[in-house]
């Protein structure tokens, strides 16, 4: 009998791929931006998918390889694209978005996706058929619109087997089908796990940290954001109260809950008296 390999021992066995699918001077300057800023991506290829129309010049330097691809979609809804252009030759892939820095190890990521196949972290804005109308795309494909939780396709790590590439086919047959509806990839892609019955690994958001004002605990592993990340945003990872990040600014306490302090005060004083008059 051949005894099945440990995540950990495939992923340090196995060969992996950082993939980013940008086009156009402005996002490849974020492109540059994230790998300069991400040391921790030099242990893996790193892959661009791009257009034709883009100048490379400045950049092909910073990949192990370029793919050219002639893509029948623009803006956002290209990103479905991605299943016409993966190379062969690698165990599993992690697409990342041009707003990215990777700011801790991430070898975890990996290990889930040779696991379960996709690994990836729930949106921010994680109402599925609440995104932007998207419950009109789902009425029209026959999805029940039951608060199923969106993911978000900036961060995906996802295994090369058969399985994961029919999501990644019914993905962009679903934008194909519905691009008329609406303009965004990514609810997309969760309604393609849907209607496959596909379950992936649900990653902490600190795999995908948006700087949205989502609670931190632990580090922050990926930000994934345009805003500039505070500079202290792993310097306490255990604290409680988490902390939250909006924007570039790291937040230690919930103004909110000054509202209540008059009424928790009042309250202390109470007891203290009566325990005084016993």
């Amino acid at each position: 009998m051949t005894k099945e390999k440990s995540p950990e021992r495939a992923v340090s066995e196995g060969r992996f791929a950082i993939l980013y699918f940008a086009w156009g001077e402005e996002f490849l300057q974020e492109v540059e931006h994230s790998i300069q800023n991400s040391p921790l991506l030099v242990k893996y290829d790193i892959l661009l998918l791009t257009d034709r129309q883009t100048d490379l010049n400045r950049y092909e330097h910073l990949f192990s390889q370029v793919i050219i691809g002639d893509f029948q979609m623009s803006g956002l809804l290209r990103k479905s694209e991605l299943i016409h252009y993966l190379p062969s030759g690698y165990d599993a892939f992690l697409f990342l978005d041009s707003d990215t820095i990777v700011l801790e190890e991430i070898s975890f990521g990996f290990e889930m996706s040779l696991k379960h196949g996709i690994a990836m972290a729930p949106c921010h804005h994680y109402g599925l058929e609440n995104f932007w109308g998207f419950r009109e795309v789902m009425k029209a494909a026959g999805q029940p619109q039951r608060g199923q939780l969106q993911y978000n396709t900036g961060v995906l790590f996802f295994r090369n087997s058969p399985d994961v590439l029919t999501v990644l086919k019914r993905w962009n047959e679903l934008v194909l089908k519905y691009k008329h509806i609406h303009n965004n990839d990514q609810p997309f892609f969760t309604l393609a796990m849907e209607r496959l019955g596909y379950n992936p690994y649900t990653l902490p958001i600190t795999y995908n940290y948006r700087g949205s004002g989502d609670v931190i605990l632990g580090k922050v592993r990926i930000w994934h954001s345009h805003y500039k990340r505070p500079g202290n945003v792993n310097k306490k990872p255990d604290r409680w109260p988490p902390r939250r990040a909006y924007h570039s600014t790291l937040i230690y306490f919930d103004l909110n809950r000054i509202r209540y302090w008059p009424g928790f005060l009042l309250q202390r004083i109470r007891r203290a008296l009566r325990r005084k008059s016993l």
